[in-house]
């Protein structure tokens, strides 16, 4: 008792260290994740800042460009039509400039803010702006009502808007490589933070190592060593065994012709010694599947519903979305596959309903995870119930003959017929597929699978005092026949 409760507190122990490391290392995983979207984001925002940066140097030269060539009175041009122009570059401009110095950009519904340099440097760029800016608009004004002096005035302005708009260019030039410093500085600094994450996750893998793995590695290697140790000394028991049964083997070949009764009664004592066995490993398999559908079942269920919980409350960039949706596929496959594995090991529908119940279950899901075979099931049973042990052994036939037709027949159609005659019970499994020579198939080797498959079956039939025939024709099929006879019946 002491023994299993040490066992107990160390498992406990070893859970509890294996869920902080893991608990851990997801955390510094989606710190990491969080960061990277947010750098995303920053870096987006950055990049349509630097853009109108950059169309700020590009709008100014139009509008330099566009004022001489109204103040050109040599050049024909249409003239309302550059007016207008004008009118919709300076109004851009400034909107632009604005827009950026204020770090949102409100046709775009981004937000920046602009560091203390920005700031500083647009307050150097504002009166360049503000003089081109006038200047274009003076520009404008004597074009529409001209007067005696518009000339000169024109000439002037011209002149003092190129001179702050070349200044304006050059300062423009100076903010936007400030702001791609800037922006280079921001990925610097996520660089060397997720080189500290990445350093604090190795730190916590190598630890969950020493403190977590190493141990569980050494406990289960004193395990192995105990195991090892148990089976010497059942080797030596099996050892002692073997030559004690070789002694009554050598005495049993000496009294044979006197001892004909003796000699059937240990071919009894031997049959029920391997129908205890065979029930040893049907209570193995319904104790495993109890464990595998209550334990394992529920704890996958549990992880599913965290999983569903953890999708429903965080927004996915589509590659998490993907990887998220990937590990509730795989989660649901497994429960599948948990539930499939338990219900080959004991269906509860054979212990409920009985061997007709289980047997259209099992057709029905041979069936349906195969779309080149039919399986059909047929049987002029309704209520009847038999014993324990023949309801089992006529459901492992049943399950060992499909899977064996499934895996090698190729067959396009299997029947199984569960038939009740004059106290006698037939289990038929008939397939059309390529069949085998069973004669030569009873040559094969005994670690062949197959071979085995048959020699339980004949075993099993033979527990239940019934009868199991094999027929086989290549390219025709496989006939497999099990008659039982019926003592009694259970209702």
């Amino acid at each position: 008792m002491n023994h299993t409760l040490l066992d107990k507190n160390i498992y406990r122990k070893f859970t509890r260290l294996y869920i902080i490391a893991l608990t851990i290392v997801a955390f510094l995983s989606i710190l990491g994740q969080v960061l990277v979207q947010i750098m995303i984001h920053n870096q987006s925002n950055d990049s349509w800042i630097i853009n109108y940066a950059g169309r700020q140097r590009f709008q100014s030269q139009a509008i330099a460009k566009i004022t001489l060539i109204l103040a050109d009175r040599g050049n024909q041009v249409d003239t309302a039509f550059y007016r207008a122009e004008l009118q919709k570059w300076i109004r851009s401009w400034s909107k632009y400039h604005y827009a950026l110095k204020s770090g949102k950009l409100t046709d775009l519904q981004v937000s920046v803010k602009n560091s203390q340099e920005i700031q500083r440097m647009f307050l150097d760029i504002d009166p360049d702006f503000e003089a081109v800016r006038r200047s274009a608009r003076n520009i404008q004004h004597e074009l529409l009502y001209p007067g005696p002096a518009s000339k000169a005035r024109i000439d002037s302005d011209i002149t003092f808007l190129l001179t702050h708009e070349r200044l304006f260019l050059q300062k423009m030039e100076m903010i936007v490589a400030q702001y791609g410093e800037e922006a280079k500085a921001k990925v610097d600094h996520l660089r060397s933070i997720e080189l500290t994450l990445l350093i604090i996750t190795l730190v916590v893998l190598l630890l969950e190592a020493l403190f977590v793995f190493r141990p569980a590695v050494y406990k289960l290697r004193q395990t192995i060593l105990a195991l090892i140790d148990a089976e010497y000394h059942t080797r030596e028991m099996n050892e002692e065994l073997k030559s004690l049964n070789q002694s009554l083997e050598e005495t049993r070949e000496e009294l044979v012709a006197a001892t004909q009764l003796k000699y059937t009664r240990e071919i009894e004592e031997q049959r029920m010694r391997t129908a205890y066995v065979i029930q040893g490993q049907e209570e193995e398999r319904k104790r495993l599947a109890r464990d595998l559908h209550d334990d394992l079942g529920q704890m996958l269920t549990a992880l599913k519903l965290g999983i569903e919980n953890l999708d429903g409350g965080a927004e996915w960039t589509p590659k998490g979305r993907k990887r998220l949706d990937d590990i509730k596929q795989l989660i649901a496959q497994t429960i599948s596959e948990v539930r499939m594995v338990s219900f080959n090991l004991m269906p509860s529908v054979l212990n409920d309903f009985g061997i007709v119940s289980a047997l259209r279950l099992l057709t029905s899901q041979v069936d349906a995870s195969s779309s080149q075979t039919q399986v059909l099931f047929q049987s002029n049973i309704v209520e009847e119930r038999f014993s324990k042990e023949i309801e089992i052994s006529l459901y492992r036939i049943a399950q060992e003959a499909l899977n064996n037709a499934m895996k090698y027949a190729e067959a396009d159609s299997i029947k199984v017929e569960l038939l009740l005659k004059r106290k006698m019970l037939y289990l038929n499994i008939v397939d059309d597929g390529k069949g085998f020579n069973y004669s030569e198939f009873q040559q094969k080797t005994p670690k062949d699978r197959a071979y085995h498959g048959l020699i339980h079956m004949k075993e099993r039939a033979r527990l239940i005092n019934g009868d199991l025939t094999i027929s086989s024709t290549i390219d025709e099929g496989t006939q497999i026949h099990v008659i039982v006879p019926l003592p009694t019946t259970k209702k």
